[in-house]
């Protein structure tokens, strides 16, 4: 199986270039592995450089998860972060706490991704008070 970079998946959503964007097409019908790193960025670059909506990103995002044959660790905490992120979450602080939820806490300055979690994020997320 083969990984596939932003720039598939942005010819494959916006559809700016005929060419390009059915070539897209082919290679996620062949069936590929997503890495969450190419999801973060293609939120970032739906956002900043197309101009696209929270909601419509984050609705993007969970369509591409469902796309038969696209293979993506932990789907259904990617999903979590992409619920979250339209709520309002920043999804790159969602992604970074389900990356990390080997771990025993995720600790952070940050104290704002406590509240943008929410009540369940997948593992304890600690500030530090001294």
């Amino acid at each position: 199986m083969k990984a596939v970079d932003t720039n598939i998946l942005a010819r494959y959503i916006v559809r700016d270039d005929a060419r390009q964007s059915a070539i897209a097409e082919a290679i996620l019908a062949e069936g590929v592995y997503l890495p969450v790193t190419v999801l973060l960025e293609t939120a970032w670059l739906l956002g900043s450089r197309y101009g696209m909506e929270r909601a419509d990103v984050a609705a993007t995002l969970a369509d591409l998860l469902q796309l038969p044959g696209i293979v993506c660790e932990d789907t259904e905490w990617i999903a979590w972060a992409i619920a979250r992120f339209a709520e309002g979450a920043d999804f790159a602080d969602m992604i970074h706490l389900v990356a990390a939820r080997s771990a025993a806490a995720f600790v952070t300055f940050d104290r704002p991704i406590v509240k943008a979690a929410g009540s369940r994020p997948p593992l304890p997320i600690e500030i530090p008070d001294r």
